[in-house]
């Protein structure tokens, strides 16, 4: 049997992916053809290739490339950036013109839009070609539970948002519906998937029924974090269950390596419930970030954009000193690794005569998922066509792991649950720690958290969660993360004082050369001025694209509910 690797690989070179897409639709929906599906779902290969395409990064491109790192990482105040309509993401000053914003949006619908041709038009189709019920279950139950991933992002990012089921909709009746009422689909979505997925993946690569029930305890976590919900400690067990149910019965388990959890040798890894199949098979079919955030050409020997981003001061005062996972998350002076540059780099901050390398504003560069140049990665580094194929992850079974920490903390403030300790211990024993916590509190939950997944895009659903638990206390969190802080690169000091033996380049420093009694002060400073950024509770809630609201008028009426 083909693995879905493969499958995609023929995806992309001849597509199964029937449908173009409309501007008289929603969105970016792609209209269902009867006629096309009916001649289409002839065999259970069949219908495994279609459900395939919804793994590919292709399909998820709008979202990946660019929002979901903007949003799930800018917002969160982990990745420092500040270059025009990205680096608005940064000082929360996005508006609803936004183009990564619009993108977002339109890439979420883009896979719910796939999700909905299979539901539709799938099973009769298969079933008067006589594919069996097991395989179309399956198919759907693969649907489902990549739609509710979806929709989650989607009400998470924009709290009110439209259900669509039907891709035929006309423009001038989508609405919002609340978030509740979101919530609901999402679980319904989640329960199918749980009840008809397979225990192990039937392709590596693809959905589990442990996916679900991992999204479920992420799911209702979520619900139970609005404390003021009736039904919020029902909630808080529910998490706590399902995940109990994803650490003790489906077989996962943590990946040991870090040095190549974020590379093409980590795809699909013990650890991966769901994550975005990465293919070097050109623009879209692959992960973007080896070229979008690798600091210079000299890491890739090829194209790079990511000299102006670094994670924020914030974030690497998040680590501890013997964090291993530091390494391996963000560069900094000194820092060598065998797997970039085609064979070895040594990261400085500053190259010998400053004509190649240069710091940037947090003197710390991104390292998690990028893989360098072909000769570091088993030739998947792709081209400038940005298509790295190193998978990107979107559910991990440490974030379960840790859902569950969260879950059996609830509305209080700490935990000392044996399985809750048993999970927590073994992430950090991953990154190199020995000691054993024998009481977490919610702050070191999110703290954990924030440094396991840094620059992973998920950080901010965990600031939501907070905000729900306790705006004021969110607002806290992220404005005493001081964002603005930034590094100068003192311009008194020539090349070759920067590199004499004494030098001080490589740490942190605020010492202000004009008030330096000394003389010049250090080689790097902080801003002294840096103007505040205050993120307020506006911030938190995503703005509705103008693009979107210009397509579908109606949509800025009071979000209502469902009718299931």
């Amino acid at each position: 049997m083909k693995n879905i690797k493969n499958i995609i690989k023929a995806i992309c070179l001849s597509s199964v992916l029937f449908g173009a897409a409309s501007c008289n639709e929603f969105l970016t929906v792609i209209p269902e053809d009867e006629q096309v599906v009916e001649t289409y779902y002839t065999s259970e290969e069949a219908v495994n290739a279609n459900t395939a395409s919804l793994y590919t990064a292709n399909v998820w491109s709008d979202f990946h490339m660019n929002f979901m790192w903007m949003a799930g990482d800018e917002l969160a105040g982990d990745l420092y950036y500040t270059y025009d309509q990205e680096g608005q993401f940064y000082y929360m000053t996005f508006q609803n013109g936004n183009t990564f914003l619009t993108q977002g949006w339109n890439g979420l619908y883009r896979v719910i839009s796939y999700c909905n041709n299979i539901i539709n038009g799938m099973p009769d189709a298969a079933r008067g070609n006589g594919v069996s019920e097991e395989v179309i279950n399956r198919a759907l139950a693969e649907s489902r539970c990549i739609r509710g991933i979806a929709y989650y992002f989607l009400t998470e990012y924009w709290k009110d948002v439209p259900i669509v089921t039907n891709n035929n909709i006309g423009s001038d009746v989508v609405i919002r519906h609340k978030q509740a009422s979101v919530y609901e689909f999402i679980r319904q979505d989640l329960e199918f998937a749980k009840d008809y997925l397979p225990a192990t993946p039937f392709q590596s690569g693809r959905c589990s029924k442990y996916t679900a029930i991992g999204m479920l305890a992420k799911l209702h976590l979520t619900m139970a974090s609005h404390l003021s919900d009736a039904s919020s400690g029902d909630n808080f067990n529910k998490a706590k269950s399902y995940a109990a149910e994803v650490i003790n019965n489906s077989g996962f388990s943590l990946y040991q390596d870090l040095s190549t959890m974020f590379y093409p040798a980590g795809n699909n890894n013990p650890e991966s419930l769901f994550a975005l199949q990465c293919t070097s098979d050109g623009y879209s079919y692959g992960n973007s970030r080896n070229v979008a955030h690798s600091r210079n050409a000299l890491i890739t020997l090829g194209s790079s954009w990511g000299a102006g981003k670094g994670p924020t001061l914030s974030l690497q005062e998040s680590f501890d000193a013997n964090d291993a996972r530091r390494h391996y998350t963000f560069m900094r002076n000194g820092d060598h690794y065998d797997n970039l540059a085609g064979g070895g780099y040594t990261y400085y901050n500053f190259s010998e005569d400053e004509s190649t390398e240069t710091s940037n504003e947090m003197l710390a560069h991104i390292r998690k998922y990028v893989v360098g140049a072909n000769a570091d990665c088993d030739g998947l580094a792709g081209t400038s066509n940005q298509d790295a194929g190193n998978n990107i992850y979107l559910l991990r079974l440490a974030d379960v792991y840790l859902c569950y920490v969260e879950a059996c903390i609830g509305s209080a403030t700490s935990t000392t649950d044996a399985l809750a300790l048993d999970v927590f211990n073994r992430v950090r024993a991953r990154a190199g720690f020995s000691a054993k916590v024998t009481n977490i509190t919610y702050d070191q939950l999110i703290k954990e958290r924030r440094i396991e997944f840094a620059l992973e895009s998920i950080n901010f659903f965990d600031i939501k969660r907070m905000s729900y638990r306790d705006m004021n206390k969110a607002l806290s969190y992220l404005n005493d993360m001081k964002r603005e802080r930034h590094y100068y690169s003192n311009g008194q000091y020539t090349w070759q004082e920067r590199n004499a033996s004494n030098a001080y380049h490589g740490g942190f420093t605020s010492l202000d050369p004009n008030v330096d009694p000394s003389g010049k002060g250090s080689i790097y400073y902080l801003n002294p001025n840096a103007a505040t950024i205050t993120i307020t509770e506006s911030n938190l809630t995503l703005p509705v694209p103008a693009e979107t609201i210009t397509k579908t008028p109606n949509i800025m009426q009071e979000p209502v509910d469902y009718t299931f």
